[in-house]
């Protein structure tokens, strides 16, 4: 699964709309998604917001090929 994928669907689980994780991390909702599009663009600072602003740590944000991480985390 690609980065930006995962943060949408993580989002999602969460019911967050892209505008409140935007206010969390304190950019523009035009910005954040941009990133759930193509978040291979993002800076490491970004996405350590974005880890924040989801409740998941940045590792778990950035584990992209651990499938067996997603499964135990799958209740987010």
């Amino acid at each position: 699964m690609i980065l930006a994928n995962r943060i949408r669907k993580i989002r999602e689980a969460k019911k967050l709309t892209q505008d409140e994780v935007a206010f969390r991390c304190n950019i523009s909702a035009s910005a954040y998604g941009q990133i759930e599009r193509k978040a291979q663009n993002s800076t490491y600072f970004t996405l350590s917001k974005i880890a924040d602003a989801l409740c998941v740590s940045l590792l778990f944000l950035l584990d992209v090929d651990n499938p067996e991480l997603f499964e135990q985390k799958n209740k987010l």
